[in-house]
């Protein structure tokens, strides 16, 4: 079999692949010299790099059939073709080279990805050089691997099937985090929270959005990334700490926005940054559901005035919290036979409020009656005799 004959080729690099040109000269008598014009593209190389295996385009193919029957690569400049076998569509060093890879346990994960909004917003926020999948691939290895060292990618790479099956190796890895962009993580959860809301509408689902509210230290090896701050965390690790707060669907476990702040400890306070930006969020129908640690006034009176319902874990020891005022004049209902449980064998009691709240509060004025709303709260409490 002959090897085909190709007409002169160029590659040029575009922001997310390297593609192959056809060209034509033509001579130009003013600069006495032959200028290369007419570029005409017919190919792409798979590997994302200068060399590696040409994909051709189908127009191409159909002016040149005899390419069909070759596994075309280019190498140090140069075009090297590898006849297929009829029988198999493979060349004999593919034949050879043929490997196993895991797929089990990344299979799984790709359903989990193309159930949920997570796969075309990574798309759209970062499409630069596929970087797309290329993050989506090193997540399945932070995933499945106890000892996540992105050091040890490129083993888990040679024998996991992935998203990029391309090698990355820790610098690549490195400049690929670099690249992103404060904006195109905003533009990745803007677009997850969309395709959530038309999840929720083909489904039929009239529910309300409940969201996770949560605080947590993360730990850094690099003291050079912003937000890193020296600090312990709840497991006493002494390494430099990014804090982060996330709000979560309830339902899908998705992230839908997150905040990272300074400190060393989760600041209560922050959530009342993360309410006010629900006019940005564009959620309606919210519900709000946090652990102690958020339950101040202030955090509730920014859930009324912006219409964002709440499930707050109350805690005694918040700043202007009535927690214990309602637990002290319901004690003696506590311990009433019939307020209890015997399911759960603890005494059960809803004390409803009526809560009042500047509904429009600006600074250095004084609330007065006109300016004040007034909203039903119901106090739910869960009495226990032997954690007491």
């Amino acid at each position: 079999m002959s090897t085909p004959k190709l007409p002169p080729l160029i590659i040029k690099k575009s922001p997310s692949a390297f593609y192959v040109y056809t060209y034509k000269n033509k001579w130009n008598s003013e600069k006495a010299r032959s200028e290369r014009v007419e570029f005409k593209k017919v190919g792409t190389v798979v590997s994302g790099q200068k060399e590696g295996r040409i994909r051709w385009d189908e127009k191409f193919l159909e002016e040149r059939p005899e390419l069909r029957n070759f596994i075309c690569e280019r190498k140090a400049k140069g075009y090297v073709f590898e006849p297929l076998e009829k029988e198999t569509g493979l060349s004999l060093k593919q034949v050879l080279g043929i490997k196993q890879l895991h797929a089990g346990a990344t299979w799984a994960l790709d359903q989990i990805v193309s159930s949920t909004p997570i796969g075309p917003a990574l798309k759209k926020a970062f499409p630069q050089k596929r970087d797309y999948l290329k993050t989506l691939s090193i997540v399945y290895f932070i995933i499945l691997n106890e000892n996540n060292n992105i050091s040890r990618y490129p083993n888990f790479a040679e024998t996991t099937r992935l998203p990029w099956p391309g090698a990355l190796h820790a610098s690549t890895i490195g400049r690929i985090f670099r690249r992103i962009k404060s904006q195109q993580i905003e533009n990745y959860f803007t677009e997850v929270q969309k395709g959530l809301l038309e999840q929720k509408i083909k489904a039929n689902d009239t529910d309300k959005l409940t969201l996770a509210l949560d605080s947590t230290s993360i730990s850094s090896y690099s003291e050079k990334l912003p937000n890193v701050v020296r600090g312990r965390n709840k497991d006493e690790d002494n390494l430099p700490q990014i804090n982060l707060l996330m709000l979560v669907d309830s339902k899908t476990g998705l992230p839908l926005f997150y905040r990272h702040y300074d400190g060393n400890v989760p600041d209560a306070q922050t959530v009342r940054r993360v309410i006010a930006d629900n006019s940005r969020l564009k959620l309606t129908d919210v519900v709000l559901v946090s652990d102690k640690g958020y339950s101040s006034n202030k955090n509730i009176n920014d859930c009324l005035r912006n219409d964002v319902g709440l499930l707050f874990n109350m805690k005694c020891g918040v700043k202007d919290s009535l927690t214990q005022e309602v637990i002290d004049e319901e004690m003696s209902n506590l311990r009433d036979l019939n307020k209890r449980d015997w399911y759960t064998e603890a005494f059960q009691i809803t004390k409803k409020i009526e809560w009042s709240y500047e509904r429009q509060p600006v600074p250095r004025k004084r609330p007065s009656k006109n300016t004040r709303d007034v909203a039903t709260l119901y106090w739910h409490i869960y009495f226990d005799k032997q954690i007491a």
